[in-house]
């Protein structure tokens, strides 16, 4: 086992060579946080996590109104097929879920299991797994991200 110290480490280290990684689409795509993008539009989320047992790339709606968190969902719902065609057909869907503070939330996610934040040599698989999530959703968020803000008006 690992101390906590060796932990956050590895969790330091990997989040730090994820950035790196990606460094070679601020080329063509600007300077984008891969790590921590942004969505600009309130309660909409794009998420990276990594555990000892797994990764997972997500789309969580956590507006705290139900009625307006369907809406969201049911537009995310609209456009599954171009979210699909961008980052990947694996896509979960999930209208009702919670977020890591136990709070009502929608989710959209999939999964790459049995990767370690604690082995370097999952690192490129998940390396792999994130960019392909993340450059979909980039691509699909500039071209709808418009509909979303319009959404929260």
């Amino acid at each position: 086992m690992f101390s906590k110290n060796e932990k956050k480490q590895f969790n330091a280290d990997f989040w730090n060579a994820f950035g790196l990684y990606m460094k070679k689409y601020n080329q063509r795509m600007g300077r984008v946080k891969w790590v921590n993008y942004r969505s600009n539009v309130k309660d909409v989320f794009f998420r990276l996590d990594i555990t000892p047992k797994k990764a997972r790339f997500s789309i969580e709606i956590q507006h705290s109104d139900d009625g307006i968190r369907e809406l969201f969902y049911d537009q995310f719902l609209e456009l599954k097929g171009v979210i699909g065609g961008r980052v990947g057909e694996d896509l979960i869907w999930e209208k009702e879920s919670f977020n890591n503070f136990s709070q009502p939330a929608s989710s959209i996610y999939c999964e790459l299991n049995n990767v370690s934040v604690y082995k370097r040599e999952d690192w490129q698989k998940t390396f792999q797994f994130f960019e392909k999530k993340m450059v979909g959703v980039h691509k699909f968020w500039e071209e709808f991200q418009e509909i979303f803000k319009n959404l929260e008006k």
